[in-house]
């Protein structure tokens, strides 16, 4: 169904929830000018936002859905429009099991509803809930990275999945950086209705819990970008330590080498005496003597652990 609604008797009024499943700018539009809200939106950046207006205000969070795939960060925008008696949401399809789990909550147990902003908390608070999920998904993302980073052979994608993942925690930060704002200027506004009519905000005392989940999830998100950092300085101390021991090896091989280059070289002169030269037995002299350098500088190497 692409509109769902849901009507709550509450102590004082008659609330009554209207959600959109999907962005259809036509649908929403008509369904907020049938509950006489003048509001007209645009395609917006990813960045959640709090305005107020005189008869509403409208309130723009950020879903992940990422439960049973977590595999990348995408956030999902949520809109919605809280006035007198009526909340208007809508969303793109893929918080639609988010919305549906809540409206399914909300109908067995009506009683969590006081007001038409009790029940936007209780929407935002949802999908805040949902929003510690992505954190497992990233955990075991960066724990399969750390765990091939330190594989003998290390797989050629290894650099590139990092930076996504860093890429991915800079963006989700940067949106519950916002969502911790507008959650304080909303926290703050709906003090200030406690203020007028305490019977309409029974939540005003505890809805700083849902800052306090959104300072956990901004907390969480730096702790993992440092992660995210530690894993990468780790994979590029790993490639130099690799990369320092080919370098030893070749230049040990070239140095066992030297001597029978340089005999080599000194025996290609094209001189009428060489020591040697006319003797049955030189060149097996020559490559003895060029052997047992070569097996003195080997054992040199071990001795001094050089191999």
């Amino acid at each position: 169904m692409p509109v769902q609604t849901l009507a709550v008797n509450t102590k004082h009024q008659r609330i009554q929830w209207i959600h959109v499943n999907g962005e259809d700018s036509h649908e929403v539009q008509n369904i907020l000018d049938q509950q006489g809200i003048h509001f007209s939106f645009q395609s917006v950046t990813q960045r959640a936002a709090f305005d107020r207006y005189p008869d509403f205000y409208y309130v723009r969070f950020y879903a992940f859905p990422t439960r049973g795939h977590q595999t990348k960060v995408r956030p999902s925008a949520v809109h919605v429009v809280v006035r007198q008696t009526a909340v208007v949401s809508w969303s793109t399809l893929d918080v639609q099991a988010t919305i549906q789990e809540l409206r399914d909550k909300l109908a067995e147990h009506p009683g969590l509803i006081h007001s038409v902003h009790s029940l936007c908390y209780v929407v935002l608070d949802q999908i805040v809930e949902e929003t510690f999920w992505i954190f497992d998904g990233i955990n075991e993302r960066l724990a399969a990275v750390e765990h091939e980073v330190f594989q003998k052979s290390i797989p050629g994608n290894i650099q590139q999945r990092i930076f996504r993942l860093k890429r991915e925690l800079l963006g989700l930060r940067h949106i519950l950086a916002s969502e911790r704002d507008v959650i304080y200027q909303l926290v703050r506004y709906w003090d200030s209705v406690a203020i007028r009519d305490e019977d309409s905000m029974p939540q005003s005392p505890w809805s700083f819990e849902l800052y306090d989940h959104v300072i956990r999830l901004f907390d969480s998100a730096d702790t993992y970008r440092e992660l995210v950092n530690s894993a990468l300085d780790i994979y590029l101390s790993n490639v130099s330590n690799r990369l320092n021991e080919i370098v030893k090896k070749l230049t040990i091989v070239t140095v066992l080498f030297v001597p029978a280059s340089l005999v080599a070289a000194l025996y290609g002169m094209n001189f009428d005496f060489l020591p040697g030269q006319h003797h049955p037995w030189g060149f097996y002299f020559v490559i003895t003597g060029v052997g047992i350098i070569s097996v003195t500088l080997v054992w040199i190497f071990r001795s001094r652990r050089w191999l």
